[in-house]
């Protein structure tokens, strides 16, 4: 299932899943954080496919820490939780590579 939007992968996840408010609101933050790269860069959604490495690390070490200053380490902890999950599921469906999987818990266990 090559192609599929990121915020597309999430519904998905979330639909089939046990998830909680605050899953929900993580999505959403991470949602937030594409929309400013979109916005930036071209306008498109973005892709699951190009929602890499540097995109997760960029909003775990950057993004929330510099917009979310006294919350942050409880979102960095919560956010890896839920994009673990997430790897878990999207790999399962086979939305992701073994590659992009690697780099992601390369990432997820820092």
């Amino acid at each position: 299932m090559e192609g599929i939007k990121s915020e597309t992968a999430f519904r998905l996840y979330l639909d089939s899943s046990d998830s909680q408010d605050s899953d929900r609101e993580i999505f959403s933050l991470i949602l937030n954080y594409l929309g400013h790269l979109s916005d930036e860069e071209s306008g498109e959604d973005i892709l699951l496919e190009d929602f890499s490495m540097y995109e997760v690390d960029d909003f775990l070490n950057f993004y929330l820490p510099d917009n979310f200053e006294s919350e942050s380490e409880m979102l960095q902890k919560k956010s890896k939780d839920l994009l673990e999950k997430f790897l878990k599921f999207a790999l399962k469906k086979k939305l992701m590579s073994s590659e992009q999987k690697e780099e992601w818990r390369e990432i997820l266990r820092s």
